[in-house]
């Protein structure tokens, strides 16, 4: 009786440690296929200026940090009607202390500021309104032309 026990036992331990095995995640990351990314939506950019405080501390890292590639994005077409208008306007509103933070972090690296300035509308960093460090290691900036 003790030895059907024990395989029993035994069994039932190996068939719990292969489908824990079999069912594990694969956290592993796959290499990019050249995906294209979404772009931004009204939604996304008030998401990244409610951040903006977040990622003030993030751009005064820069200063022992490698700088990432830098991208500016221009919000004003993507206000389309009042609406998406209101509620841009409600979060630059809200946010605009960290928004201010985040332009004087900016303004402390040229090599920002600079591309910023290069962008097709010429924004200056005064126009930057939120800003978000992506997982590929780019630097998105959001600016608004008043």
């Amino acid at each position: 009786m003790k030895k059907i026990t024990l395989l029993a036992a035994a069994a039932l331990v190996a068939v719990a440690v292969g489908t824990s095995t079999l069912s594990a995640q694969d956290t592993t990351r796959k290499e990019s296929k050249g995906e294209v990314r979404m772009p931004p939506t009204v939604a996304s950019v008030v998401v990244v200026i409610d951040g903006s405080l977040a990622t003030a501390g993030k751009v005064n890292a820069f200063k022992t940090e490698a700088m990432p590639t830098v991208e500016v994005f221009d919000v004003k077409p993507l206000i389309t009607n009042e609406d998406e208008e209101k509620i841009f306007k409600t979060a630059y509103e809200k946010n605009k202390d960290s928004i201010k933070q985040l332009q004087e972090e900016i303004k402390k690296h040229g090599s920002i500021v600079k591309t910023i300035s290069e962008s097709p509308t010429k924004p200056e960093p005064g126009d930057v309104v939120g800003a978000e460090l992506t997982t590929d290691n780019r630097l998105v900036i959001y600016v608004w032309k008043k």
